[in-house]
């Protein structure tokens, strides 16, 4: 089913198959570097690639979930002649994927007011967007890397390897093929196209031998014209394809359309049987104050450092203010890193995510300090485009710690990293000032 691809269960020989590629680690990050090609070996241009890290939780595997996690994406075009070059890999599990072609086009404004509006939860719904609107024209076959090609389980899974930084991996081979589509239009009775709406598409097959049947649906935008575009990933067999739509209660029904695998079909035509009616407004998540805020993990109580005696505690905040005023409520500052024992101690305990560190640009003097006062005596940097963002991005006077081996990023109110960063790790020199078993 398609709404339910994004989890998928991973055999402990695929995790091997991945991670068979793992050389030892270097200082430098890991690139990946190669041509995309279709089944002729023709090369394919102009196309949006990326590499992201997988997630593992509770024994399956999550594919990178846009846009909510667009920053974890290493992007990269293919030229004249399909070659990428995709650069700052992160280490561990990762996937291998393609963006639709306006990509550019579909992110820079939605995705701004999406991460700075304040109404961001991890996988909420935010103005108006899905996943099916990032879905790619391109279907990826398989990826030849060092002599090795890695193909996807099923129609739904990425395919999937691993590098570790200071693996620079070149000649990789892509190959790739049209997915198979289906273009409808959207009217009313009176031949009014159905305009920029979110609707529900559902469809039901029957193979031509009649021994299969199965149905699916996702929730394809109509665009000006009332004209929608929805990827098949359901395509073993010959089948009589249904499709149906729902939008504001009202539903329509086309005829039953063959579909070979791989086919495309350009002229289905969905007619409610109603007068025109206004399209439903892009809906923006909001908190509703009288329901309770939702229950994030969290350290509730301080944990000691061993190695330097200083508590520290993770807290969530949704911007770098309140995570300030966390640490004023808390007798305590954000976090100061002093040595690389420090750093890894710090991601053995929190783990790699988004935090903030007390770290800021005096920018009188260019220098960096630490918010506790202490002198910056070890730096542990990620370069200022990691996250395909300009490096020419001003006022990035702050800074957060990554998922990225927990390497450190320069961040402004104009960064991506910005918007997503809501925990913060907090630091205490002397314990003793606020009892460690004391929950909050």
């Amino acid at each position: 089913m398609k709404r339910s691809k994004f989890k998928l269960i991973m055999t402990a020989m695929a995790l091997f198959i991945g991670l068979t590629l793992y050389i030892p680690a270097q200082e430098e990050p890991g690139t990946l570097s190669g041509r995309v090609v279709n089944l002729s070996g023709n090369p394919v241009t102009e196309l949006p690639v990326f590499v992201a890290p997988l997630d593992f939780h509770g024994g399956g595997m999550w594919r990178v979930f846009l846009p909510h996690e667009y920053s974890k994406l290493r992007r990269a075009h293919t030229d004249s002649e399909g070659r990428f070059s995709i650069a700052s890999i992160p280490p561990g599990p990762l996937q291998f994927g393609m963006l639709p072609y306006d990509i550019d086009n579909l992110l820079p404004t939605n995705l701004e007011r999406m991460l700075h509006s304040g109404t961001y939860t991890h996988g909420s719904n935010i103005f108006g967007m899905e996943q099916d609107d990032f879905e790619s024209d391109l279907e990826l076959l398989s990826l030849r890397i060092q002599g090795i090609t890695f193909y996807p389980r099923n129609d739904y899974s990425p395919i999937t390897f691993g590098i570790q930084p200071g693996t620079h991996i070149n000649n990789v081979v892509v190959t790739v093929q049209q997915r198979m589509r289906i273009r409808g239009r959207i009217l009313f009775k009176d031949g009014t196209p159905l305009p920029n709406a979110r609707v529900s598409l559902q469809f039901s097959a029957r193979n031509v031998d009649s021994n299969g049947n199965r149905q699916s649906g996702g929730d394809p935008r109509t665009d000006a014209e009332g004209y929608f575009i929805y990827y098949l990933d359901e395509k073993d067999d010959t089948a009589y394809y249904t499709f149906s739509v729902e939008y504001q209660g009202l539903f329509a029904e086309a005829k039953p359309v063959l579909l070979k695998p791989g086919q495309r079909f350009e002229g289905l035509t969905l007619t409610i049987d109603s007068q025109p009616i206004l399209p439903e407004p892009a809906h923006i998540m909001e908190t509703d104050p009288s329901e309770p805020p939702l229950e994030r993990e969290s350290h509730e109580v301080w944990i000691v450092n061993p190695a330097n005696g200083h508590a520290y505690k993770k807290v969530y905040c949704e911007t770098r203010n309140d995570a300030i005023a966390e640490a004023t409520n808390e007798k305590a500052h954000l976090v100061a890193i002093n040595d690389a024992a420090e750093q890894k101690w710090l991601e053995s305990v929190f783990g790699h995510e988004f935090f903030w560190i007390g770290l800021i640009k005096i920018e009188e003097e260019g220098q960096w300090q630490w918010d506790s006062g202490e002198p910056v005596a070890y730096e542990n940097w990620l370069a200022d485009d990691f996250f395909s963002e300009p490096a020419s991005i001003g006022g990035r006077n702050y800074a957060v710690m990554t998922f990225v081996d927990g390497k450190w990023y320069a961040v402004g109110p104009d960064n991506i990293v910005w918007g997503v960063t809501e925990m913060t790790i907090l630091e205490k020199v002397d314990p003793l000032d606020n009892p460690l078993t004391e929950e909050k």
